[in-house]
């Protein structure tokens, strides 16, 4: 490990990798099997297993029962929960089964998961760390130490003359949990779960349905969904933190909030930065991918899966993990129609 890499562990980073690539799955109105949605899950693998059971995707032994029916999980498996290691590791296993039976399991990269990738640990979960621990994990630690202790020392000493050698090894441990190097290592662009999430997609057109994970600005709208994704790659094979990256940009797939925006309420999300109306901004969206609504995670709406503008956005993230208390609900869509599920009720939302 690099002495840069160690100062971006002291600060709470990750150098972790590339994810996420858009998908156009199928043209507007092109017949589709089934389709089943499944909102942010944030590390609770008791919310997945259940999710996944009543939407007759999973068996008793975890096997993919779903046939041709294509999942797509909408983003934010990561953070906020400690599951997030086994809840992948179990959905690439359902991704590796479904195609036997003509199915397909797709996974979006939510804004948790890029998070996690460049480095921004804020919400993670005591037990994602722990997940990584091994055997090995203490003396791997300790060589990260001995590599490093002689800048470690140097850089507090200039902050704190007063301390001593030991309260600085013990800061230090306090701030690299046991099992964090190897997360680190795990959620890296060649990793067990890095190399996994950075082929990802950012965005799916399936028929008549875009699927995001934050929402999607008319100033990402004269893009090709392959243009978005070779930007998405690009920005995490360089690890970047720009803002304006579109994987962290407020106005891009993996963050936008303002297609929810109150009917006639005006945004600066124009192409050019001009001030659009929700109204006029979802006709510009929708028009230019050739769909009728935007599926759409990341905010959640706790007391279920909801309409919005006219059901031309749905909201299917309900706030399922623990962390939130939520309902457990997924979205299908069929050729008779558009159904929320949540808690075993059963709604038609749209045909």
């Amino acid at each position: 490990m690099t002495l840069n890499t160690f100062r971006a562990l002291l600060k709470g980073l990750v150098l972790c990798g590339v994810l996420t690539f858009v998908v156009a799955c199928a043209g507007a109105g092109a017949p589709t099997p089934r389709i089943v949605a499944v909102g942010d899950i944030h590390g609770d693998y008791g919310a997945f297993e259940t999710v996944m059971t009543r939407a007759g995707l999973m068996g008793e032994g975890g096997e993919w029962t779903g046939g041709e029916t294509i999942l797509i999980q909408n983003g934010d498996l990561a953070d906020r929960g400690p599951d997030t290691r086994k809840i992948i590791a179990h959905l690439r296993r359902l991704e590796q089964q479904a195609p036997a039976a003509g199915g397909k399991v797709i996974a979006l990269v939510g804004n948790h998961e890029a998070m996690v990738m460049t480095g921004d640990y804020r919400y993670l979960h005591p037990g994602e760390i722990e997940a990584f621990v091994d055997s090995q994990s203490e003396a791997r630690r300790e060589a990260v130490w001995a590599e490093n202790k002689d800048a470690v020392f140097s850089s507090a000493g200039q902050q704190d003359e007063t301390l001593t050698e030991e309260d600085i090894k013990n800061a230090w441990l306090e701030r690299i949990p046991l099992g964090l190097i190897e997360l680190n290592d795990a959620w890296a662009p060649d990793g067990e779960i890095g190399a996994w999430v950075k082929d990802n997609p950012v965005a799916v057109v399936l028929g008549d349905s875009l699927f995001v994970h934050g929402g999607l600005s008319a100033k990402y709208a004269s893009f090709a969904v392959e243009d978005m994704n070779a930007m998405a790659g690009e920005a995490l094979n360089t690890q970047t933190r720009a803002r304006d990256a579109i994987i962290h940009d407020p106005f891009g797939p993996a963050w936008y909030r303002g297609l929810l925006r109150d009917a006639g309420e005006t945004a600066d999300s124009g192409a050019n930065g001009e001030a659009l109306t929700i109204e006029d901004e979802l006709d510009i969206i929708l028009g230019q991918f050739g769909v009728r609504r935007i599926i759409i995670g990341h905010t959640p709406s706790i007391e279920g899966i909801k309409c919005n503008h006219d059901c031309r956005v749905i909201q299917i993230d309900t706030g399922m993990s623990a962390h939130y208390g939520g309902v457990i609900s997924f979205l299908e869509i069929t050729r008779d129609g558009v159904f929320g599920h949540s808690n075993g009720e059963v709604v038609k939302i749209s045909d």
